[in-house]
This record gives C-alpha cells, structure tokens and sequence, in this order.
C-alpha cells in the first residue's frame, strides 16, 4: 500500500484504480482488504491523516434543528480507521425479525433474506475478531446461568439478549493499514476530502469523485467503480450535493436521500433493588477467553407482534453515588484519551469538560468497555469475591429501536464549510412509540423481578429523556424498486451502474442491535459482488 498525503501530490496527480472507496472507516477498509485479496486495484480516500486534527474534524460540524444529540462529544473522526477509533466495541446481530418486515412497523422490511447475514456473520466476527460467534445464541451460556437468570427469563415475554466484545475494540487502521500495506494493490490518500461525485453527461455512471484539501489543492479519482464508505451522514451529503448533472442530488429521484435517519435511542430510567443474594452474573457481564459477554433483558418477538412493540432491551449497571457522578465524566473523558486512539472533544480540553447528564454516560463506557481485558477480568474476579451489600442497586438502560420515519432525516443546511460544501442539517426524530416500548418493557420487568422474588424495580416520576448511540443508520436506505429506497440490494444505487453505497446507512431498519457487526457483514458482502462483475 502506498499512503499519499494529498497536500504533497502537486499538479494532475494519476489517480485511478479498479474500485475507489470514499472513506476508511469500519465498512471502508473491510471492503478495502476483501478487494485486494481477490487481486482488485483499489484507491481509498480520507479526509483526515493518520490522527486526528481539529480543524479536519470541524467538517463535521453540522446545524440540529431536531431532538438533541449530545453536545461536545465527538461520534465522527475523521482520519484513518474512522469512527471504530473511537467505539468501545459492543457487537451484536440483528434478528431475523428485524429484517422480515413487521406489520405494526411500517418500511422495516429488508430486500434481503436473513440468511444472507447469517452466513456472513461469522466471517465478519472474525474480522472483528469476536469470539465464537456461536455464543451469539443465547441459549449457548443456558448452563452458566444463575438461578435468578433463568426465573427471570422463564417468562415467555422476555428473552435475553446478546451482547459480544473482542478482547479489545477493533481499531481498523492499526489492525488492516499493515495488510494493505503488504498487499501492493491499495493506495490511500489522506487529507483529500470528497466534495462532489461526477456523473457522466447522460448521469448513468459515475466519471470521477472530486476532492480537496484544507490547503485549496484540488484533484480527481477515476475508478471503474465507486464506493461511498463515509458514514450515513456523509453518504447523504455527498449524494445531495452532486448536483451538475442531477439537481436534486443523485439516486434521490423520488426524495429519499437522508430520509429514513435512525439512531438508537437511550436512556437511564428508573433502578432496581435485588435481593440479598440475587446474583445476576451475566447480565451484569462476564469475561470470556476470547472476550467479554453481556446478557440483555428484550422483549420476546411474540410479545412484541402481540402488543405492537419495537424490537428493545435494557442492561442492568451497577448504580453510583452521588459523588462518583460529579466526577465521572472527568474520568470518561481521560481514559478515552489515554486509552483509546480517538478523544472526545479537544484533547487540551481532557479533565474540564462537562456534561449536563452524567446518568446518560454512565451506561456507555462502563468498566467492560474502559478496562483492559485482563484488568476487567480481575475486576469481575474481585466483584465475585466481595461480600454482596445487601440489598445491591442498579440503573436500567434501555437501548431503544427507532422505526423508519421519513421525517427523521438530513437535509443540506444553507451555511457552508471551509471547502464550501453545504453544512449538514439534522432533524432526528423519537417516535412516541419508542417511549410507550420503554414504559412497556419497564412494566414487563418490574413485574418479573418481583414475580420470581429477584428484586423490585423503581419507576421514576419524570418522563423519559434520551441519548444518541452515534449509531447513524438509514439516509440510502436499501429497497428493490427506486421508489422504495436509495440502493438497490446489491447496495448499487439504482439509477448509476457504477456507485455503490456501504455502511448504516443502508439500513432500511435498525432493531435495537449495535451496527458494526452488520456494517462489516454487508461489505464482505458488496466485496462477493464487486469481484463478481469484474470484467
């Protein structure tokens, strides 16, 4: 792989390949290196360098005129490995429910059967390098249940849920820039941010991307084919701002570019007191040889058909005190600092800044995902030894599904960039049926907890407040027709033989399951069908 930093390639610079692909994130470098095995030239291209630098991320930087996402976090990077330098590494599958289409859940139906993610699941765990993907069957960790686990699932409305991290989060530009790099196939040119894609003069193919870089260097990529790897945010705005040939934007002939905007709704509500001795082992989260696991609580398929319910689960993480959340935030923002590749925020900023809702983060970077594994494994050794409090308190999270809504989308803002590329704006929307599932589901298990005598759950009085996952989903949603969505299912856009979309956004719905595992899946998949139509 060569890696060529764009603001060094002066004038008419020979870029082209078999493929380009815009983007080195999770899906960008996954296809990336499933191309170069099979002897395909690639070119990938990034807008950031090899770290992060701030005026790159400003790019980012977008106008939110719907539900607020969190402020001062920073859920897009821009540099090489993208957004996975920064997750902290939770993987889960979708079901075959989420991808059937439900009735009481308008547009959720995938163009695709289950089983093609099933058989590219495993595959993707091991790009992911997951521990046996097997273990994604709940029934799997059946004998390691305590007794109060299996009183708790014994009722036929909830069902656990499974969670899978690797021994350490994936970081894709450490972990596959050294296989391009070996491979002689790839080259990946940094700093160069895509501001237009080209259509040809009759717009039925893709001519070239155009890019440049902070420094006012322009230049072209050619390709046979074209990927757009940046994220469902980016994807959406690069297609609505390739306007020479297409005014509306490209492949949105029927106004689907950015609708269908999905995130995953959280939120911190209410607390559970278990009774002396009620040792939930799994579902607090255990150690594995290759990783960790954690046991959710969902509602089972049936119950949600029966009820018209949306596909959430909720953990349960051990409750801090009054004191640890004043300072917890601190501590969040200095391990990601410390510990990860990515930062939050500026990095000067590390041990000021604030959040105004501690209790929304407490869920996110809990010790499974900020401990080393060994460190984790001797934490949750040192939890089970301890003598138990009696009685033990936790929070509920609930990790929430949003249905398609078309409303809920991007849009192009009227303020510009520094490269002069339209801003994006963001109208993210929470169905109200989001909040009656939470209430639901909150019903289903008070009444369990204190059914099999495990505990009894506390309901708070103020009405449900959420958080983003910076889990961007939708905007080129896939469909069969061009009426029903942005790309076709091979993830080709319909009306432009030679682009293709990978990544969330092509989700036409999302369940409740973290994207990674399913965005690593899809490309494998895009990859089996770019070297299938090579010539």
């Amino acid at each position: 792989m060569s890696i060529i930093d764009a603001r060094t390639l002066g004038d008419d610079p020979d870029l082209r390949a078999d493929v380009c692909i815009v983007g080195a994130g999770a899906a960008g470098l996954t296809l990336a290196t499933a191309l170069v095995d099979s002897g395909v030239d690639v070119c990938v291209v990034e807008s950031g360098g090899l770290d992060p630098e701030e005026e790159v991320e400003e790019l980012n930087d977008l106008d939110n005129v719907g539900y607020p996402v969190r402020e001062n976090f920073m859920s897009r990077a821009r540099y090489f490995g993208g957004s996975c330098n920064l997750w902290a590494g939770r993987c889960m599958k979708l079901g075959r429910a989420d991808l059937a289409g439900r009735s009481w859940v308008p547009q959720s139906a995938w163009p695709i059967p289950y089983e093609e993610l099933e058989r590219l699941y495993p595959a993707a765990a091991r790009v992911l390098e997951l521990p046996s993907v097997s273990l994604f069957d709940w029934g799997s960790f059946a004998d390691r249940m305590s007794d109060p686990e299996r009183r708790l699932f014994s009722d036929a409305s909830l069902e656990p849920t499974v969670s899978l991290w690797a021994k350490k989060p994936l970081r894709f530009g450490a972990a596959y820039g050294a296989k391009l790099r070996r491979s002689g196939r790839a080259r990946v040119v940094l700093h160069s941010t895509v501001t237009a894609i080209r259509l040809s003069d009759d717009g039925s193919s893709v001519d070239a991307v155009e890019a440049r870089t902070l420094s006012g260097d322009e230049l072209e990529i050619r390709a046979r084919n074209y990927v757009l790897a940046c994220g469902a945010l980016e994807n959406a705005r690069l297609l609505l701002v390739s306007r020479g040939t297409r005014p509306a934007g490209i492949g949105n002939q029927f106004d689907l570019v950015g609708r269908y905007f999905m995130d995953h709704p959280r939120s911190v509500y209410g607390r559970v007191r278990l009774r002396a001795g009620a040792r939930l082992p799994l579902v607090r989260s255990r150690p594995l040889p290759g990783g960790k696991v954690q046991l959710g609580i969902g509602i089972a398929p049936e119950a949600q058909e029966r009820e018209g319910l949306l596909n959430h689960y909720a953990t349960l993480e051990a409750a801090v005190s009054q004191y640890t959340e004043s300072s917890y935030q601190s501590f969040v923002q200095t391990m990601k600092v410390l510990l990860r590749r990515g930062y939050a925020g500026k990095r000067r900023d590390v041990g000021r800044a604030r959040f105004g809702h501690i209790p929304g983060m407490i869920y996110l970077l809990t010790p499974k995902e900020l401990m080393p594994h060994f460190v984790y494994r001797w934490h949750t050794a040192l939890r089970d030894a301890l003598p138990k409090r009696s009685p033990e308190s936790c929070v509920v999270v609930y990790f929430c599904e949003q249905p398609p809504d078309p409303e809920s989308r991007v849009k192009l803002s009227g303020e510009r960039d520094r490269l002069g590329v339209n801003r994006i704006q963001l109208q993210w929307r929470i169905d109200p049926r989001v909040t009656r599932t939470v209430l639901r589901l909150q019903d289903l298990l008070g009444e369990r907890l204190e059914g099999a005598g495990i505990g009894e759950l506390a309901a708070p009085e103020e009405e449900v407040r959420y958080t983003d996952a910076s889990h961007h989903m939708g905007t080129t949603r896939m469909g069969s027709t061009p009426r029903q969505g942005v790309v076709d299912p091979d993830c080709r856009v319909h009306d432009v033989s030679n682009l293709y979309v990978s990544g969330g956004s092509v989700f036409p719905s999302a369940g409740h399951a973290n994207p990674t595992l399913t965005i690593v899946a899809l490309a494998l998949r895009l990859a089996e069908h770019l070297q299938r139509s090579r010539p």
